[in-house]
């Protein structure tokens, strides 16, 4: 786990020493930190560097989640999962400066009154990603570091969600779909049922589609609820499934 650690605060001091370079060269020498600048240094980071970072962030997640799979204490893994999953979902970058703050063990500045109350970064959570390495239980059994597995069941424990909306997608393949297969997924006392139609077969098992099962709505948030999917027959399961993700649902796309 340190190991894994390590990897991630070097890659996200790389970031941050690749926004100040970028910083300079756009505005001449280095001048010492300020509120201002390092407000200036944020926009080009989030600019430049979010392509860049998200694909190592998933890398690195990837290998938690691995990790979390044979480890006989998963607290800490749990932790940096969520944690890493929340910078990707915020576009996978950090704030400067409150990483400079934090550097520096000053306290943060006063906001104006007119910006909003910073939101508690639990509340902040707008996606989750739920590999079959973090899952309780697979049917059939499946080998814990796979990062894909054949599912008629599967199971998993969510720790946490905000109370709100969720889109729940499946990033998934299926090759042998001669008739629909009914997806059920069963969270909270909700249920959500969807048909994978032959259309929406994969041509082969390396090649993954995502499919909209559809919506949850969490009236209070949720602690330590079990969610589980089902797919068609358990003992003859034709489902691939790579990930479950649980995000925000897009915003309406406003008229011309």
């Amino acid at each position: 786990m340190k190991h894994l650690l390590m990897i991630a605060a070097v890659l996200l001091l790389a970031g941050r020493a690749e926004a100040q370079q970028s910083a300079t060269a756009t505005n001449g020498a280095a001048s010492p930190p300020s509120a201002a600048r390092l407000q200036q240094m944020e926009s080009i980071y989030q600019k430049e560097l979010s392509a860049r970072h998200i694909p190592l962030l998933g890398k690195y997640l990837l290998e938690l989640q691995r990790q979390a799979a044979a480890a006989a204490d998963k607290s800490a893994y749990t932790a940096e999962i969520a944690r890493i999953q929340q910078i990707i979902s915020a576009g996978g970058v950090l704030d400067l400066i409150a990483t400079q703050q934090a550097q520096s063990g000053t306290m943060p500045m006063p906001m104006p009154a007119t910006l909003p109350v910073p939101v508690p970064i639990e509340q902040k959570q707008a996606l989750i990603a739920l590999s079959p390495a973090l899952a309780q239980e697979i049917t059939p059994k499946s080998p814990a570091d796979a990062p894909t597995a054949t599912v008629g069941e599967i199971t998993w424990r969510i720790e946490f969600i905000a109370a709100g909306t969720y889109d729940i997608l499946l990033h998934y393949a299926c090759t042998e779909v001669e008739e629909p297969l009914k997806i059920v997924v069963e969270c909270n006392g909700q249920r959500l049922e969807k048909e994978l139609g032959v259309e929406r077969a994969t041509k082969d098992a390396q090649s993954f589609r995502i499919l909209r099962l559809g919506s949850l709505t969490l009236t209070s948030d949720l602690r330590g609820e079990t969610l589980r999917l089902s797919a068609g027959d358990k003992a003859s399961p034709h489902l691939i499934v790579k990930s479950l993700l649980i995000t925000r649902p897009r915003p309406p796309a406003l008229n011309p």
